[in-house]
């Protein structure tokens, strides 16, 4: 009997995979944001208050602060980290879709070279009080946590991300190939 060749690479270890489980989530999200243009990426379409633009911003900020605290090098979030968490909805006139993308890749980038630098997924992160009370409680923020959560994170925003493209022009995002142009 002959094996059919995988269309797919293997996963050779939890890293892999975690990156993996990473980067499906952000393959969501371009997909939703394919093809439209910047007045529909910052369109606000429903009740929520949510643009796929600032929905994007929210969720690029989310792993840039995940992939600091997990290399121990922290962000300046200022005094308030509130008010930081509230600033990472508002997109800039300065933050275009291709602005944003490119941020993405980046994250990607970052978090990539932190996963493969980490010598231990069972290390303890060090999160600050006034971050770690929005988390779960009893929870030990390793860094094999710390991946997990953001698969959760980017996971529950892609969700949101396709119901707001499928209120903008009826596509959803897991049928639109990611590949559009910018207008």
């Amino acid at each position: 009997m002959t094996e059919t060749p995988s269309t797919h690479n293997p996963i050779s270890d939890e890293r892999g995979l975690l990156l993996l489980m990473l980067d499906n989530q952000r393959t969501a999200f371009r997909n939703a944001m394919s093809g439209l243009t910047e007045e529909q990426a910052r369109s606000v379409p429903s009740a929520s208050e949510m643009s796929l633009a600032s929905l994007l911003k929210h969720v690029i900020d989310g792993e840039e602060a995940m992939t600091s605290r997990i290399t121990g090098a922290p962000r300046d979030a200022g005094d308030d980290p509130v008010a930081a968490w509230m600033a990472a909805w508002n997109v800039t006139e300065d933050e275009t879709v291709d602005v944003l993308l490119a941020r993405f890749d980046d994250a990607q980038r970052a978090t990539e070279a932190a996963v493969a630098a980490e010598t231990d997924l069972n290390r303890d992160v060090d999160l600050p009080a006034d971050v770690a009370q929005w988390m779960a409680s009893g929870v030990v923020f390793t860094v094999r946590y710390m991946l997990l959560h953001q698969i959760e994170e980017l996971a529950r925003h892609a969700g949101h991300a396709d119901i707001i493209r499928q209120s903008v022009d009826g596509a959803r995002a897991d049928t639109l190939a990611g590949g559009g142009s910018w207008s």
